[in-house]
């Protein structure tokens, strides 16, 4: 697959399978098509050439268009419901659940129990990335991607992060995540790098 920006090309004979049970770090320089290879991914950007191959749940449904059951993913603009606090984030995603995790593990998992009744402008910028973080997980997804979910974090909370993708992973999630945090490799099955050019 090739994808390109402006006549720029950030993508070129690109190819990626990821399987459930599965961590994949995406690494590279800054440009060099991270964000743009998960976008594709999740049926948000298509490419200029080449094919995307996906077996959603839901056949006929476009993959950005899948339930969360089946997709969720972590931008890097995170994007939590202004209007929820950041528990009620999380239920709004597991509702579509086929086995909700524990929503209230989740939030201890990711040092969000303190902060479970405070809307998403009541709690910094690090903390409004693990609440999205914490809510793609309630949704118990087959397929999660994340860009750049540890930005925001110090180390010890970017360790709270993986270690929660990590345990997705274990339960059956295929987890894509895009970053340049060090630390991303020693959670991952295997690392991806996407060259610059």
């Amino acid at each position: 697959m090739s994808r390109s920006h402006g006549g720029m090309p950030v993508l070129r004979h690109t190819s990626l399978d990821l399987a459930a049970g599965e961590l994949v770090a995406l690494t590279g320089p800054s440009g060099s098509g991270k964000s743009t290879l998960l976008m594709i991914a999740g049926g948000w950007d298509a490419p200029d050439s080449g094919t995307v191959a996906v077996h959603p749940p839901m056949p006929g449904v476009p993959v950005s268009e899948q339930p969360w059951h089946a997709l969720a993913f972590v931008p890097q603009s995170i994007a939590l419901f202004e209007e929820l606090t950041v528990a009620d984030n999380l239920a709004f995603a597991a509702r579509t659940a086929a086995e909700p995790p524990d929503q209230s593990k989740l939030l201890e998992t990711l040092d969000l129990a303190k902060l479970a009744d405070r809307l998403p402008s009541e709690v910094s910028r690090g903390e409004q990335q693990r609440g999205a973080v914490a809510r793609a997980l309630a949704a118990g997804p087959l397929v999660l991607l994340a860009d750049e979910p540890t930005s925001h974090q110090d180390r010890a909370h970017a360790e709270m992060v993986l270690t929660a993708l990590r345990r997705a992973a274990d339960r059956g999630t295929a987890v894509l995540v895009a970053s340049h945090d060090p630390l991303l490799a020693e959670h991952a099955d295997r690392v991806v790098t996407v060259g610059g050019e």
